[in-house]
């Protein structure tokens, strides 16, 4: 995971770089745009895919293959409606978006309704890789998904390359290009799946009580997801309304950088999520929290380690990895990593929620929060506030969407805040504050690549070296000893 990890966020960073110089700051706009308006749907198949994840989890835990094989089947059958759903959804918007609606330049009209058709096919295909998705993970083949995602990234560098040189118009080449990622994405997980897992996956007969259960669970997630998606797709829509593409080139890279930094920690909650599903199919609830707090913990920490760092150097940053940094990139950026890592503290909690099952209020709350950055937003903008005013907000309520978890899911269940504050929180602020601060005194005296360089090394060694002193307790500690000696051994053996 952790090699896709790195891989992942050197090619991203490229591809962009690429991207942006070859698109130009309009056009790479213009695509962020449609991405957003198509992404306000997808955050149905990313709802649905937990959803698929959950049932799939909790069946293996407790063991019965029918059982499995049944929640696999009725997931597959409710991704394939929902995709069709969606498609003519999204077609019946296509009528009126291109009218006026979004401001895009009058001669890229027509290659932007292209690209619109090419994204409705990639989340098509994409909803329906979901439960093949979701059941690898289910299984912790990990491996196997990062070949997959690695094999993605390795094909979008590709894609950038091959806009760069070629002489026909870049933008549509790109659109068409990523709908044959999407379809290699499809085929990787379809043959994987059935053959590894054929009695598994296989589908039968449709069950209505099977589809039922996942599809009423789904509709209650579908709320917290969409929280998520609104806030950042939305924003895309929001800012070229008022400010037009080239805002939205500014708002696309900083998305982009916060995907790649959220990429770091969703990596530890990821491969931590079926054991946590699992053991609440397995009856041991307290272990269930104590693998969600853990999460909560270490997926901040291994992004703090990068994040904290790049937010105190992202002028210099930015002007390394872009050759035009279009304007206000740096503090747009700057303000999507801290709202980021806040909510990271609290991600693990959303597993257990789900775990759960108990998730109708859980959801309501937390989104209603979340939601509110939009209309918010747009009242800020109206009264003839910058454009930044508007991030301020988002970061606002995807605090306090975060930090609600905590509390709403001590209603439901036998889970007590306090344990999330002495075990989460207070143990990642000192790590926290005190690399911040070596960062800032490092960045002030020394520019340039070392000064980045040096800025990144001594923020890894501060955090660590505090978190593990300060902030880990026994058994973590323990833990970390025992791998750091089994992978010595493994060294020296070899």
């Amino acid at each position: 995971m952790y090699v896709q990890l790195i891989l992942n966020v050197l090619i991203g960073f490229v591809s962009v770089r690429l991207l942006l110089n070859a698109l130009g700051q309009s056009d790479y706009g213009v695509y962020d745009l449609i991405a957003g308006v198509v992404g306000l749907l997808s955050f149905i198949s990313n709802s649905l895919s937990q959803s698929s994840m959950r049932f799939i989890s909790v069946s293996l835990g407790k063991e019965v293959q029918e059982e499995t094989n049944k929640v696999v089947s009725s997931c597959r059958w409710l991704h394939l409606a929902i995709a069709i759903g969606l498609v003519l959804v999204l077609e019946f918007v296509g009528l009126f978006l291109f009218k006026g609606f979004l401001n895009i330049p009058e001669n890229r009209v027509s290659v932007a309704k292209v690209i619109y058709q090419c994204m409705i096919l990639s989340l098509f295909i994409k909803i329906n890789s979901s439960p093949l998705s979701a059941l690898i993970c289910s299984y912790e083949d990990f491996w196997y998904k990062a070949i997959v995602s690695i094999t993605e990234s390795l094909l979008k560098l590709v894609i950038a390359l091959v806009v760069i040189s070629t002489s026909v118009d870049k933008l549509l080449l790109y659109g068409i290009l990523m709908v044959g990622v999407s379809i290699i994405n499809y085929c990787m997980y379809y043959v994987y799946s059935h053959l590894k897992f054929d009695s598994v996956v296989r589908l039968r007969k449709p069950e209505i009580d099977g589809i039922k259960d996942v599809t009423g669970f789904a509709g209650w997630t579908l709320l917290d997801t969409l929280g998520s998606v609104v806030n950042r797709q939305g924003y895309s829509v929001l800012l070229n309304k008022f400010f037009g593409p080239i805002m939205n080139s500014a708002f696309a890279v900083s998305r982009q950088l916060e995907g790649h930094i959220f990429t770091i920690s969703s990596s530890v909650v990821n491969s931590m999520k079926p054991q946590i599903m699992k053991s609440h199919g397995n009856g041991d609830d307290d272990r269930m929290f104590r693998l969600s707090m853990t999460a909560g913990k270490f997926g901040y920490s291994m992004m703090a380690l990068v994040a904290i760092p790049l937010i105190v150097t992202m002028p210099e940053v930015l002007h390394i990895w872009l050759n035009t940094v279009p304007e206000h990139t740096a503090l747009f950026s700057r303000l999507l990593i801290i709202a980021c890592m806040i909510e990271q503290l609290t991600r693990g909690l959303v597993h257990a929620n789900q775990a759960l099952g108990n998730i109708k209020w859980f959801s309501i709350s937390i989104s209603f929060v979340r939601i509110m950055a939009l209309p918010i937003s747009t009242i800020v903008l109206l009264k003839g506030a910058p454009a930044f005013m508007a991030i301020i907000v988002f970061v606002i309520c995807e605090s306090i969407g975060s930090f609600s978890r905590v509390f709403i899911l001590a209603r439901i269940s036998s889970f007590r805040p306090s344990l999330f504050f002495k075990r989460v929180l207070i143990p990642v602020l000192a790590p926290t504050f005190l690399a911040s601060i070596m960062c800032v005194v490092v960045n002030n005296q020394l520019k340039g690549l070392f000064g980045l360089f040096l800025s990144f090394l001594i923020a890894v060694v501060c955090y660590s070296i505090v978190l593990f002193l300060f902030g880990l307790s026994k058994n973590e500690k323990n833990s970390i000893l025992v791998l750091l000696n089994t992978q010595k051994k493994e060294i020296s053996n070899e």
